[in-house]
C-alpha cells in the first residue's frame, strides 16, 4: 500500500481554505491544471463528484464519493468508486484536513492511501505527489488572487 502525506502552511484563515473543500466552486479552483471539469451529485457526506482529468493524468474521468465530511473539524475524505480505466490505483482514499494556525494562517494536510495496479509503488506514489504539488500550488494561487 502506498501512503502519501504532505502538509503546507497557507497564509489565509482556516475558514477561507475550507471553502476549497466544502463548496463545488472551491473544488474546481483547487483542481485546476489536472482536472478540466467537475460535476457533482449532492453535497457533503455521500456527494459524488466526477472529474474529467487532463495534464499529467491524461484525459479520462474519475468518480469519487465523499465518505467522510466533518465541517466543524474541517476534514473530508473521498474514495474512488470508478477509476475511469485510467487511474492505476485500487482502494484509493484521499483525506484532507485544514488546521488553524492562528487567525490568518492554517496548515493544509493531505493524505492519500492506495494500492498500485500493475505498476511499481514508487511510480504510483509519484502520480499522487504530483497531484498534491498541483493542489498546493492552486490553493496558494487562489489565496494570492483573492479567489478564497
Amino acid at each position: 500500500m502506498v501512503v502519501n502525506e504532505q502538509a503546507t502552511k497557507i497564509a489565509a484563515s482556516a475558514e477561507r481554505i475550507w471553502t476549497l473543500f466544502s463548496t463545488h466552486d472551491g473544488q474546481r479552483i483547487a483542481g485546476r491544471g489536472y482536472v478540466s471539469s467537475m460535476e457533482f451529485e449532492g453535497q457533503g457526506l455521500g456527494m459524488v463528484r466526477t472529474m474529467r482529468t487532463e495534464g499529467h493524468l491524461g484525459v479520462a474521468f474519475v468518480k469519487e464519493r465523499c465518505d467522510h465530511y466533518d465541517d466543524a473539524n474541517m476534514e473530508i475524505m473521498y474514495r474512488i468508486i470508478d477509476t475511469g480505466g485510467l487511474v492505476p490505483f485500487a482502494d484509493y482514499r484521499g483525506f484532507a484536513k485544514v488546521i488553524r494556525a492562528g487567525p490568518e494562517a492554517c496548515i493544509l494536510m493531505l493524505r492519500s492511501t492506495f494500492i498500485p495496479v500493475d505498476m511499481p509503488e514508487a511510480d504510483a506514489k509519484k502520480i499522487s505527489e504530483k497531484n498534491f504539488e498541483l493542489f498546493f500550488q492552486n490553493v496558494k494561487a487562489a489565496v494570492a488572487a483573492g479567489e478564497v
